[in-house]
């Protein structure tokens, strides 16, 4: 409160905006009325619960850091066709976990290519505490079987096929465009499955140091390196990039707020923020995989935000002379739209739970609880502390009376401000190119593709790329697509006859489309004399008898599966992994060949289906941009029904979301028109962005409206929530935004591409509510957010919690003026074309 002796001159703004004096009668340690305050009551034995459970929550975040490969079966939910038969694959082929071996030196006539082929079935991991599920594997082998170039063409061989016709039937697959450069093909055992870094180190070790082929010479590919290298970069993400994000965060803090102990001490609860998550995911049976490596990054950014706006509440408080009570004060001024911004940013993550690809899906539900839970940090731990610490910080800024300039200012610099008046004074010329560059961008959404291809997962430079570079120029491709055709029991083919048919469907496939690497049972058919002399037959005769003999090493194999009656025979197909084929067009080409021939055979009790990696990558691709939309529209809606109940008004709820869908739309629209894809990273940071956006505007019309109800002018309401959250949202952002960058320097894509999203979006939405959301408050729209209930201030004394936050009265947030005012002259408000 001020008394009317230390009321600055309204006449003179230099008076107006340097404070010395402070409200006179400032509440100390308790309420005016003697009534304990809240944190006086609750604060220590806040901080003791938390102290008690920290063991856990410290135990949970590291155990839930150990990074799990994902599966590609996991893009996929159970109720799609897709799914099912690729699993029906899987459970009568087994999964196709293998890794494929070459070198420069890897040649037909290379002796040292079956030495090492030996070498690896032997191969064991050398630490007695490797365990899988508590299954131990340190004392086994680790490989099931291997199969080299050489080895398939001496088995191709011995069945009476000549060299030539031998080589060039595994051409593409063991055997490179050159004849002779080859690979070793190996298969971990199951209980190796989640085992992949460790084989690949081991394989590393053994090639270096027995055959002395160094890492960078070894080119390795197939499900189980990929998997190892998912693993291994972003584990470097969480355990390199996400500690460099955090000492970003952490300077950015300190020279934004310029106060140590605060910046220290939003560090410490935004990373508390972080583990809370981590323990939520570790003990509720999560698993970190490809998406959950952003979780701890998307939840200590979003904590940074959350303190730096209750800290910012709090040095206000402080500064306006409550003292020791200014943790309660921050509460009760900044503890709904701090809850409020939360909770539709959680509403946001949530809506990525919708997803039908399982790791979005999981990411969507494990994010949201971690901002729910980050209320409670924000609201209680951090206040509580800030309590217990009030002689040392909140005495600084109220000391003697005095003010630091930055608290003076409170952000609101002379250029921000000259740009509030032009934005009030011209505010269609912002809102009508706003709303139409929004709807022209937005157009680009429909051109948007995703992708989850191997080279959307890595960086270009990463030893991965290059040796399926490598692999596919000087071998083949490395892609899987299987085509799988049933012999019911109602069909009465022989084994052969069948085989026949296979070896039709995979001639027809190889003859009318990109493909030219195939492997199935008719890659081992003998050769059959052709003549009809008694020899020939007789040799016709023998050989078969001596295929249906060795029959079951075709099972072994994996190229039939034989239950019952019925039987299954494989055919598999290879395409390219490093390309930008539609795989859309692509499958629908083979899918017709097939069914073609299908047709011209016209066998009764033959089916044929498509399944493998091609098939769940394509789906997965559609799926993804179906979530994208499905689970933005379903945070709109959501979110939108939560500003309307805020807001008591149907259309002041629709209007408040104008400056929310601005990233979003803006960002995704112009990938769209870009020719940029979507992936994984990407299709997260939508809901995201809506739930960050949706934040700083709760806390602009939260201010804009306590302005109206003191019965402030549309101006002087803007000018008002201006000064009191400007700061804290330009803080917010630049922190956030600016704090994701270490991550841009990593070679994992998907955290890249999340990083640089969110950065962009951070400041598409900054530059959405601090000069859009004005605008629109400018207008004829504003008139919707205004309390009608005008609060008429008992006396003349100026409320303290209303005072500007430079501790000034507010008397003077009226009209813009076109300059600055003279001492000596009598200021009149600048005319407008509506006068509230």
């Amino acid at each position: 409160m001020t008394s009317p002796s230390d009321k600055p001159n309204s006449e003179n703004p230099a008076e107006t905006n340097s404070v010395d004096s402070q409200p006179a009668d400032r509440p100390e340690a308790r309420h005016p009325d003697g009534r304990k305050t809240f944190l006086e009551k609750y604060s220590t034995t806040i901080l003791c619960l938390t102290l008690f459970f920290m063991p856990l929550v410290v135990m949970g975040s590291i155990k839930s850091l150990k990074v799990q490969a994902n599966d590609i079966s996991q893009w996929l939910p159970n109720g799609f066709e897709e799914k099912k038969t690729y699993d029906d694959f899987k459970k009568r082929f087994g999964v196709d976990e293998m890794m494929v071996l070459s070198w420069d030196e890897c040649k037909l006539d290379n002796p040292d290519v079956t030495v090492f082929q030996k070498a690896l079935l032997e191969l064991k991991l050398e630490s007695a505490d490797d365990t899988v599920d508590g299954v131990d594997i340190a004392n086994e082998t680790i490989f099931d079987r291997t199969i080299s170039g050489k080895e398939m063409l001496d088995q191709i061989r011995d069945v009476g096929v000549s060299d030539a016709t031998a080589r060039k039937r595994i051409q593409g697959l063991l055997v490179g465009p050159d004849g002779n450069t080859t690979c070793i093909i190996a298969y971990p055992k199951k209980q190796f499955f989640e085992a992949r870094r460790p084989i690949v180190e081991a394989t590393y070790k053994l090639a270096e140091t027995e055959f002395g082929i160094s890492p960078a010479r070894l080119r390795m590919g197939g499900p189980t390196v990929d998997g190892a290298a998912i693993q291994s970069e972003s584990q470097k993400s969480l355990g390199k990039f996400l500690w460099m994000s955090v000492l970003a965060v952490f300077l950015l803090t300190w020279f934004r707020m310029r106060d140590l102990p605060l910046s220290i001490l939003v560090i410490f609860f935004s990373g508390l923020c972080a583990a809370l998550s981590l323990t939520i995911l570790y003990w509720t049976g999560g698993q970190m995989n490809l998406t959950m490596v952003m979780l701890p990054t998307l939840t200590f950014i979003l904590g940074v935000s959350g303190c730096v706006h209750m800290v910012n509440y709090y040095r206000k408080a402080s500064t306006l002379g409550y003292g020791m009570t200014s943790a309660d004060q921050a509460i009760k001024d900044g503890g709904y739209p701090v809850a409020l911004s939360a909770t539709t940013t959680a509403v946001g993550l949530l809506s990525l739970a919708t997803s039908h690809v399982t790791p979005i899906r999981l990411f969507g539900f494990y994010s949201a609880c971690g901002i729910f839970t980050s209320i409670m940090v924000i609201l209680l731990l951090l206040p509580a502390t800030l309590y217990l610490l009030r002689g040392r910080i909140s005495k600084r800024f109220s000391a003697e009376g005095t003010m630091t300039r930055r608290e003076r200012t409170s952000g609101v610099s002379r250029f921000s401000l000259a740009m509030l008046h032009w934005v009030y004074r011209s505010h269609w010329l912002v809102v009508i190119p706003c709303m139409l560059g929004v709807t022209l961008l937005a157009m680009g959404v429909f051109q948007l593709k995703a992708s989850v291809k191997l080279q959307n997962r890595f960086a270009s430079r990463t030893k991965i790329i290059d040796d399926y570079q490598w692999m596919e120029k000087n071998l083949g491709p490395l892609v899987p697509m299987e085509i799988v055709l049933h012999f019911d029991p109602e069909n009465d083919l022989s084994r052969w006859d069948q085989m026949r048919m296979v070896k039709s469907i995979e001639y027809a496939v190889k003859q009318t489309t990109a493909i030219n690497a195939t492997l199935s049972v008719a890659t081992f058919e003998p050769y059959m004399p052709r003549g009809n002399r008694f020899m020939d037959k007789f040799e016709r005769r023998t050989r078969l008898e001596k295929w249906e003999n060795e029959f079951q090493r075709l099972e072994d194999a994996s190229l039939v599966h034989i239950s019952g009656d019925e039987s299954f025979w494989r055919i598999s197909l290879r395409v390219a992994a490093l390309n930008d084929i539609d795989y859309g067009d692509f499958l629908e080409t083979v899918s017709d060949n097939v069914e073609n021939q299908m047709q011209y055979l016209n066998q009764h009790g033959v089916t044929a289906s498509l399944t493998g990696g091609i098939p769940l990558i394509y789906k997965a691709q559609h799926q993804i941009l179906s979530d994208l939309t499905y689970s933005f529209v379903t945070a709109f809606l959501i979110i939108t029904v939560i500003m309307i109940f805020v807001l008591r008004s149907f259309w002041a709820g629709l209007v408040a979301m104008i400056p929310n869908v601005f990233p979003p739309l803006v960002v995704f629209g112009a990938m769209g028109w870009l020719g940029f894809s979507i992936e994984i990273g990407s299709v997260m940071t939508a809901s995201v962005a809506l739930g960050i956006a949706v934040d700083d505007t709760l806390h602009f019309l939260t201010w804009y409206r306590r302005g109206s109800k003191e019965g402030m002018s549309k101006f002087g309401a803007i000018r008002f929530a201006f000064d009191h959250c400007a700061k804290a949202m330009i803080d917010t952002s630049l922190i956030c935004g600016l704090g994701v960058m270490p991550f841009l320097f990593g070679v994992f894509m998907p955290t890249v591409k999340f990083a640089a999203l969110l950065m962009i979006m951070l400041m598409t939405a900054l530059l959405g509510d601090l000069i859009l959301l004005p605008a629109i408050l400018a207008g004829p729209a504003g008139r919707l957010f205004r309390l009608k209930k005008v609060r008429t201030p008992k006396t003349s004394q100026t409320n303290p919690t209303l005072r500007q936050p430079d501790g000034s009265p507010n008397e003077r947030l009226d009209e813009p003026q076109s300059k600055p005012a003279s001492p000596s002259k009598t200021v009149e408000p600048l005319k407008t074309s509506r006068r509230d």
